[in-house]
């Protein structure tokens, strides 16, 4: 009798094992692509649409897809760099999605014709305001579908919310600590206030009467908080998710290249003065040596788009128009062309 029950522990492992292989089976088949549509992930289904015809995969942002109201030529960077470069250019493109997000699309890449992967790399990304941004939560349940697991092991994880799901109020607090809390430092420049909380309440643009023009002042306290930042890259998450994307590229065979994508220096500059602007130069070059020390490629394009060709003049993005996203695309399909042998 026990010898009969022991013989069975395997058979019934093995039952069990045929049966999840099974149910993760028909899942995949009639229900997977209708939970990355629901869910707003329909990014993957971009990649497997366009990785078997592409020689490079472009991943980007809003600054891929949006354009002035007034251009006449409305490509997308990502073509632009494939009529310049000559390569095919698959993107992969969605408003708000970073490193963190990219991560499991790159290891979902599986094409003989692929061999360059271009990560739109934005600075904006690595400050506090957006780690702890209220859409997070939504961009990490959209990444926890992408990630290389059985498709229906990911769709209960995402039941279980096994994913960084804080609540807005729980993000907001950290933020606010971190705008409260991190202080600037520089043997170079000295800074009007040492946090961007206390840099944010100094009066600006006051006129003889002792009023403030608000509409640039409430410009001036976006662009601080934008980028009165520094990057620790032993406390900073998006540096690890930079280096983890190195680690795949190189494991993979891709060859990997940043498109560091333009910030308005010149309205920086203007608004609050040459302390930002020596922060965001700061912050490149430590990027830049960080991934280029990692075996990436990284096209610095941090001032390479004069202030007028921004589409947003009052707001901080990298969004361009047709001039700006020439200047990026031609700058990026140089340095693609250049690997050429």
């Amino acid at each position: 009798m026990k010898k009969a029950n022991l013989i069975s522990i395997p058979i019934k492992l093995l039952l069990v094992i045929a049966l999840l292989v099974g149910f993760n089976w028909v899942y995949t088949q009639y229900f997977w692509v209708d939970d990355l549509k629901k869910y707003d992930a329909h990014v993957l289904l971009d990649l497997w649409s366009k990785q078997d015809t592409c020689d490079v995969i472009y991943l980007g942002e809003s600054s891929n897809f949006s354009i002035h109201p007034n251009d006449t030529q409305r490509y997308s960077i990502s073509t632009l760099i494939g009529i310049e470069s000559g390569y095919r250019v698959g993107s992969l493109n969605k408003g708000a999605y970073h490193a963190g997000i990219y991560i499991p699309l790159i290891q979902r890449i599986e094409s003989e014709t692929v061999h360059t992967v271009i990560v739109t790399l934005n600075l904006r990304t690595l400050n506090q305001a957006t780690i702890h941004a209220p859409i997070e939560t939504s961009l990490q349940k959209q990444a926890r579908l992408f990630k290389l697991n059985p498709p229906l092991l990911n769709r209960v994880l995402l039941t279980l919310n096994a994913y960084d799901d804080k609540d807005v109020t729980e993000r907001d607090k950290a933020m606010w600590y971190e705008w409260t809390y991190d202080t600037l430092k520089s043997q170079e420049v000295e800074f009007p206030a040492p946090t961007i909380k206390k840099w944010c309440e100094l009066p600006k643009f006051v006129d003889e009467n002792g009023e403030q023009d608000m509409e640039k002042r409430t410009l001036a306290d976006h662009y601080i908080k934008a980028y009165a930042f520094q990057i620790d890259s032993n406390e900073n998450p998006r540096m690890q998710e930079l280096d983890e994307i190195t680690r795949i590229c190189k494991e993979k065979g891709y060859r990997l290249i940043f498109n560091f994508l333009a910030e308005n220096t010149e309205y920086a500059d203007s608004l609050v003065g040459e302390p930002l602007v020596w922060l965001m130069r700061q912050n490149r070059d430590i990027l830049v040596q960080y991934l280029e020390s990692r075996g990436a490629e990284v096209v610095d394009n941090l001032e390479a788009v004069p202030g007028k060709h921004y589409t947003d003049q009052n707001w901080t993005t990298e969004h361009y128009d047709e001039v700006g996203r020439q200047i990026i695309a031609n700058r990026v399909a140089d340095v693609l062309a250049s690997g050429e042998e």
